[in-house]
C-alpha cells in the first residue's frame, strides 16, 4: 500500500497490506507483479504503470470522471507488455458470468464487509449538513473515514463516506 499520510498506512498495515510505503519510496519497494490504482490521482496512474513488473497487470479500480488523463506510453510501455484493466463491479465478463452469480457476489461482498469491519475506521461521525467540511477534513488528510448521520423517518442510520 501506498499513500501520503501515515494514519492511512498504519490502517493498511492493521487491514493485512504486507507493505505500506510513502509514495517517494515506490522505486525502491517494486517492481510489481500487479499494481491496484484507487487513489483517482492520475499521476498514481502512471506511477503504477512505471513500476509494475514487465508483463505485468494494471488494475485501474478509480473513476476519474470527465477528466482527461495523460499518461507516457511510449517504447518503454509497449516494450513491457503490461495490461491495463479497469475494474467495474457492476458486470462481470462473459468467460466469468457462469460462475458469479448475483447471490454469490453478495454473499462473498458481504463476507469481505464483515471481515474488515469498516465501522472500525470512522473517525468522525457528521451531519448531512456538514458534508463540506466533510470532504474539506477527508482532502486534507484529516481523518481516515466519516460517516454521515442521516435523521430521517423514526429510524437513524449511518452512512459512511471513506476516502481510503
Amino acid at each position: 500500500a501506498f499513500d501520503a499520510l501515515d494514519d492511512r498506512l498504519t490502517v493498511s498495515s492493521r487491514l493485512g497490506a504486507t507493505s505500506a510505503l510513502k509514495p517517494d519510496t515506490v522505486a525502491l519497494a517494486g517492481p510489481f507483479d500487479v499494481s491496484i490504482e484507487v487513489s483517482g490521482n492520475p499521476r498514481a496512474l502512471q506511477s503504477a504503470i512505471d513500476h509494475t513488473s514487465n508483463n505485468g497487470r494494471i488494475i485501474v479500480g478509480s473513476w476519474y470522471g470527465n477528466t482527461d488523463v495523460a499518461l507516457k506510453l511510449g517504447i518503454d510501455f509497449h516494450r513491457s507488455h503490461k495490461t491495463i484493466q479497469t475494474s467495474q463491479v457492476s458486470t462481470i465478463p462473459p468467460a466469468l458470468a457462469g460462475l458469479w452469480s448475483k447471490e454469490r457476489r453478495f454473499s462473498l461482498t458481504w463476507a469481505l464487509v464483515r471481515a474488515v469491519c469498516p465501522s472500525k475506521l470512522i473517525t468522525k461521525r457528521l451531519t448531512l449538513n456538514d458534508a463540506q467540511q466533510a470532504y474539506e477534513l477527508l482532502d486534507r488528510g484529516k481523518e481516515i473515514a466519516i460517516c454521515f448521520k442521516y435523521e430521517g423517518g423514526i429510524m437513524e442510520q449511518d452512512l459512511p463516506l471513506s476516502k481510503l
